[in-house]
């Protein structure tokens, strides 16, 4: 038998007894759940000094990711396969590599060992005018640049209230009277058959069978065409050239989205998400100071949204091309009132972010890749 202990002695032992039981309690808790009980929604949540301590600052002057992209999430909640969430993946913006290396001169050794350049052609098709051309306009997008870049940061937040696209095309009116369209036709015989163009100068003999109010408004409104005053016609004959008015087709528009988010945390793993949100997306949207010694600034980094449905794109709703962020607008009294938790959170937050596609929307491009999904675009 163990040797009977003493009154001191056994009070001793019972209070290692219990430390013990409190330091694995402790430890326990801190590694799967948070200070109130709830399984944490990411592998750990992020502070200010852990994720500070994944980045580093570059020779170039960006701040850059080093370790593998931060996940976030707000709220804490397990993604079943039926939650709806937008997903914001946050990736480096990725210049021209093309233009790029033609400025430094790249692009004269590549010709020279007669190599085909990304756009498909060879040295000796870019030699002509039109080949040039050719791979002028074959560069590649920054879309697609920015789907084939690392991700930083991945951010999954409630699909906002109000969920819209629209998709707008510039169309605008234009004229062609008569005497433009004698011009253009002059013209463009002149570039294509100069000697058939002063054949017909040769034939022709006066206005030929006119109406003298005809002649008189032509003869008024190049006078007036020659002196500065277009009115000069309505002036004297009370009439207008006809100027067969149509709408033409002016180019595709780029398409701009609002975001609105409204945080409440309800513990402080939540917070501490919620600040790392808002830290991340503001950081990632500013320039990157002091590249090239101080002489240039680095574009910001670029958003890739994507309304997801579980671990899938959704169904049914609109994708995004890859988006820069114009603006990010915060209201820390979104109760309209000032409201803290003890540790200085704001109970009720919204963040308001604008944001706009790198690239405009084509028709080929529901046939393809993210446009086949939903409703496309």
């Amino acid at each position: 038998m163990p040797p009977r202990l003493s009154g001191p002695q056994r009070r001793a032992k019972q209070a290692r007894i219990r430390e013990a039981r409190n330091n694995s309690s402790a430890s326990s808790s801190a590694s799967g759940t948070g200070p109130t009980g709830e399984v944490s929604n990411v592998n750990e949540v992020q502070t200010n000094n852990t994720t500070i301590a994944q980045e580093k600052k570059q020779k170039s002057g960006g701040v850059k990711n080093s370790g593998p992209a931060i996940s976030l999430r707000y709220p804490n909640n397990r993604i079943e396969s039926s939650t709806d969430y937008l997903e914001i993946k946050i990736v480096e913006y990725t210049p021209n590599s093309k233009l790029n290396s033609s400025i430094k001169g790249g692009q004269a050794q590549a010709k020279k060992e007669g190599k085909v350049d990304g756009g498909g052609l060879s040295s000796s098709q870019e030699s002509t005018v039109m080949g040039s051309l050719k791979s002028g306009s074959r560069m590649e997008t920054a879309t697609s640049r920015a789907r084939k870049a690392k991700p930083l940061a991945y951010i999954n937040l409630p699909i906002p209230q109000n969920v819209a696209d629209t998709n707008s095309i510039n169309w605008d009116s234009d004229t062609l009277n008569p005497l433009k369209a004698l011009g253009a036709n002059i013209a463009m015989t002149g570039m294509t058959n100069p000697g058939a163009l002063l054949s017909k100068m040769k034939s022709l003999k006066g206005f030929g069978e006119i109406d003298d109010n005809l002649k008189n408004a032509i003869l008024a409104k190049l006078a007036g065409a020659a002196v500065g005053a277009d009115s000069l016609m309505t002036r004297a004959t009370g009439q207008v050239l006809n100027p067969n008015m149509e709408v033409l087709f002016k180019g595709p528009n780029i398409r701009s989205f609002p975001f609105q988010f409204t945080f409440a945390p309800r513990s402080m793993s939540e917070a501490q998400q919620v600040k790392q949100i808002i830290r991340t997306i503001k950081k990632h949207s500013a320039p990157k100071g002091d590249s090239g010694n101080g002489f240039f600034i680095k574009s910001p980094d670029v958003f890739i949204l994507t309304y997801k449905k579980g671990g899938s794109p959704h169904p049914f709703l609109n994708v995004f091309k890859p988006m820069a962020l114009e603006s990010i607008g915060m209201n820390y009294t979104a109760g309209n009132t000032y409201s803290t938790f003890h540790d200085g959170t704001p109970t009720v937050m919204q963040m308001t972010l604008q944001m706009q596609e790198l690239n405009p929307v084509y028709s080929e491009h529901y046939d393809e890749g993210e446009g086949l999904q939903g409703v496309g675009y």
